[in-house]
């Protein structure tokens, strides 16, 4: 990890399944998860994030390509469920992996929650008061980012914004008191999306498998090359932008 800053490649929305070859809206999952690897390779990340839907269907099998996949960059990886996940299915192979949950992790200056937002058989996102608690254990002198899966803020797009966190201003007034919060990450959404609210950046991590145009009442595909987010930690400040094209 170099001194000066620290380089995270955040991931999300792979959809792999038990069958390599399963269709998934008229994409391959697998194969384009492996075409986004050479831009991963090339931004050289000290730390690899996973923010859920991981898998479409929950199974081993799409577990162990995403350990494989992820494990192969020989870099730190941290993860979290998304609601087409099943943790009791995947903890046991990422946790053999030496990949991190948290929820809370230090990197650097920086520190990172981890918040679990997902129900299984449940598409949208909850963070009661139990799922928020690692929120307490931060530093409020340091810079800090949090990732989750659901969108806590409406991205615009009516298929997926009724599925995004629930009762958000739960999750709002937590992070009110965190006068080190810099940016909240998420996935889910399927889009490019980046708003600043009250100077923190809520920032969408787009999937890695096809996207949505924006602003659509119905899922309706736009990007199909694989995209993911980088993030640059500086001291106390950070960049982002969009990795794959």
């Amino acid at each position: 990890m170099r001194a000066e800053t620290i380089r995270l490649v955040q991931v999300s929305d792979c959809h792999l399944a038990a069958d390599p070859a399963a269709d998934y809206r008229g994409q391959n999952a697998d194969a384009n998860l492996a075409r986004l690897s050479p831009a991963i390779e090339a931004f050289a990340p000290d730390v690899l994030v996973l923010t859920g839907d991981l898998s479409e269907d929950a199974s081993i099998a799409s577990y162990q390509r995403i350990v494989a996949w992820a494990g192969a960059f020989r870099q730190r990886v941290l993860w979290l469920p998304g609601n087409h996940d099943d943790r009791a299915v995947m903890a046991p192979l990422f946790d053999r992996a030496g990949f991190e949950a948290g929820p809370v992790i230090e990197l650097g200056r920086w520190q990172l929650a981890l918040l679990d937002s997902a129900r299984v058989n449940d598409p949208a996102g909850t963070l009661d008061d139990r799922r928020l608690v690692p929120l307490e254990a931060l530093d409020l002198d340091r810079p800090t980012g949090v990732f989750v899966h659901h969108q806590p803020v409406a991205v615009g797009a009516a298929w997926i914004d009724k599925v995004m966190l629930r009762a958000p201003e739960r999750f709002e007034q937590r992070v009110q008191r965190l006068p080190g919060l810099r940016f909240v990450a998420f996935g889910h959404v399927h889009q490019r999306f980046r708003q600043l609210r009250d100077g923190v950046e809520f920032l969408a991590c787009p999937s890695s498998v096809v996207n949505s145009k924006p602003a659509t009442e119905r899922f309706t595909a736009g990007e199909s090359a694989p995209l993911a987010r980088w993030f640059v930690l500086g001291p106390d400040t950070f960049q982002s932008g969009y990795l794959g094209r």
